[in-house]
């Protein structure tokens, strides 16, 4: 037998060591980016997430949801599904697409650099420093493989970055690139959505499309939601499921981890969540009593209620304490996706997909589709009628967050499709093609909306909308003796504007039926009814789902003054006479017009509209003898 040295030895322990460290070092080191140990990164997440492993109360188990495809319109593809080819693979005379162009995020902006003759890849740095002296986290000498577009995520709000890249091919690697910036948006803290991109986003032709679309759809919801959380999501472009099982006919896919919490453990932390107008009347609709033992939680949404539901989700689609994952989303690469809007007629709208499948991540979906007896929270919101729940497939369900008063939108109950999301026609187009729709048309899209189902939906299972800015109030227009038009600025998210009138700077009284008027979503309103030659207020407020707005600033506006009556002239001589009319309240000045026409249509010289202030009388002089004259005050 051949005898180690004992340098060989301690050089094999060692070797075992360092293998036993970096096995460790993956799941710890993503569990401190996140915030999950003691000392780790948690700028973006809820004081309750800095715990250890042994706090965490709960153990995440794997779910999974698959969108399907309505009647398929003329020229869609419905043959074989196939993978979509590797940038590697293309024929020479395959061209690659147009550079996108996306808008930064508060987390994440989008390096672009030119395409270099020959080379195979490109390495990017990104740093806080233009010397470069220090790297953002996984941003030093990143191999992003043969694409010249890359979104860098994980970011600072309002923080400026610089970046440069390297080409590289098997002759060697080129000097670095000239320095370029990107800028993070400087905007109020709320939910970040951290993407990762698989390779078969990275290495694919259409990496650059299908990155900024995704970075689209992230930036919805960043500017939706208000919640200081981070949600880890992977995004895959592949025909095949996290596990490898094929995906078929569906459009697209998420796989998430789900923790069962406590029934009165959720309901108190959902309470005591509520912070909008969705929320206030949800509250009151909760159930009493206990509907199931426990409730399944995405991790994200239990991280939105300050429970400890940290990421559980591996690359595979399985789960696991440690997994850096909230969830994966799949684009399905055997379907004919538009990655810019509108989509064709034969193209399936790969944002409203995106969007669907992170509303499962972040904790939409029924336990119709889950199984088990344990509710979802979105079945909190369940009814067949007013004041009746229905929690079965058979029957009516809709949601509803007024104990079914209001239905909101109608869940699917078809067995073979998803029973969270909503009740939609097979045949294309729909009349309303939601984004949580059961079943999705290629040539529509929609967005998730702090008005649509889906963002009510998500505000009251615990995430919180924003509410919308104020809103500018512009000068009125229009101005007669008896109204004007007020104008206003509008206000991204808004869904309507109420409008307050007065005739008091302070608003201690309102005209009648202009108090917190309602108007929809419009930029102006014509208000009527009103005395001539008075000074009025207005001012105005956003509104949506999640409440309103602070005021706006206040315009003053006095109407015309209503029209003076001329009377008798005095004083007739051979050369003048003496014009009088009466007073009008809220004039400041009168125009006095003299003519030797009954229709004004020509003018004494030196009286077609004389200015007099505060007289309402005038001598008017040097006219002509036997002459006739007219006059008239204004």
């Amino acid at each position: 037998m051949k005898r180690e040295s004992l340098s060989q030895a301690a050089f094999l322990h060692l070797r075992i060591l360092v293998v036993l460290v970096l096995f460790f070092a993956g799941p710890l080191l993503a569990l401190l980016a996140l915030g999950f140990y003691p000392g780790g990164s948690a700028s973006a997440q809820a004081p309750m997430q800095n715990q250890s492993p042994s706090a965490w109360p709960f153990q995440p188990v794997a779910g999974e949801h698959i969108s399907r495809r309505g009647d398929v319109m003329p020229g869609t593809k419905t043959g074989a599904i196939y993978e979509q080819p590797w940038a590697g693979n293309l024929a020479p005379s395959e061209v690659a697409p147009p550079r996108s162009v996306m808008a930064p995020t508060r987390s994440s902006f989008m390096a672009n650099w030119e395409n270099m003759s020959g080379a195979t890849g490109y390495r990017l740095d990104v740093s806080t420093s233009p010397s470069f002296n220090s790297f953002v986290s996984g941003y030093g000498n990143l191999d992003v493989g043969n694409i010249t577009s890359r979104i860098v995520s994980g970011l600072s709000p309002g923080t400026n970055y610089y970046y440069r890249v390297r080409a590289y091919n098997v002759l060697g690697t080129t000097s670095n690139s000239e320095v370029m910036t990107g800028t993070t948006l400087t905007t109020l803290t709320g939910l970040v959505i951290h993407p990762t991109f698989d390779i078969s986003i990275t290495g694919n032709l259409k990496s650059a499309a299908i990155q900024s679309v995704i970075n689209q759809a992230i930036a919805k919801y960043q500017s939706l939601f208000k919640d200081a959380i981070t949600v880890s999501i992977l995004f895959r472009y592949s025909n095949k499921a996290p596990n490898g099982t094929l995906l078929g006919s569906g459009v697209s896919r998420s796989d998430f981890s789900l923790y069962f919490i406590g029934w009165s453990t959720f309901i108190n932390a959902l309470k005591a969540d509520a912070k909008t107008a969705n929320d206030t009347s949800a509250k009151a609709s909760l159930p009493a009593s206990a509907l199931s033992t426990k409730i399944a939680v995405s991790s994200a949404n239990g991280r939105t209620v300050g429970q400890i539901t940290p990421p559980g989700m591996f690359a595979n689609g399985t789960v696991a304490i440690g997994g850096p994952y909230d969830g994966i989303v799949t684009l399905n690469s055997g379907i004919s996706y538009a990655f810019t809007r509108p989509p064709s007629s034969s193209n399936y709208d790969a944002q409203r997909q995106i969007e669907h499948e992170t509303d499962e991540v972040l904790g939409l979906g029924s336990r119709l589709s889950l199984g088990g007896s344990n509710l979802r929270p979105q079945d909190l919101f369940s009814w067949s009628s007013a004041g009746q729940r229905n929690l079965a497939v058979s029957g009516m369900r809709y949601f509803s967050i007024n104990s079914g008063t209001t239905d909101i939108v109608n869940f699917n109950q078809d067995s073979r499709f998803d029973f969270g999301d909503w009740l939609s026609s097979t045949s294309c187009p729909q009349t309303k093609p939601y984004v949580q729709n059961a079943f999705v048309c290629p040539g529509q899209y929609s967005d998730v909306t702090a008005s649509s189902p889906e963002g009510i939906s998500l505000d009251v299972i615990g995430y919180d909308l924003i509410l919308p800015a104020v809103p500018t109030a512009k000068a009125a227009t229009n101005v007669t003796k008896s109204g004007f038009t007020a104008n206003w600025s509008s206000v991204t998210g808004a869904t309507s504007y109420r409008l307050d009138v007065s005739v008091s700077s302070s608003f201690s009284s309102y005209l009648s039926g202009y108090q917190n008027l309602d108007l929809g979503n419009v930029m102006s309103r014509s208000v009527s009814g009103l005395s001539a030659g008075r000074a009025y207020y207005y001012r105005v407020r956003a509104h949506n789902s999640a409440g309103t707005s602070g005021n706006s600033n206040v315009i003053s506006v006095a109407t015309l003054p209503a029209a003076p009556a001329a009377s008798a002239a005095t004083n007739v001589t051979k050369s003048g006479f003496t014009a009088h009319w009466s007073s009008v309240k809220g004039a400041t000045s009168y125009r006095l017009d003299v003519s030797t026409s009954s229709s004004f249509s020509r003018f004494v010289s030196g009286y077609p509209e004389l200015r007099y202030w505060q007289r309402t009388s005038w001598n008017v002089t040097r006219l002509t003898a036997k002459t006739t004259y007219y006059y008239r005050a204004g």
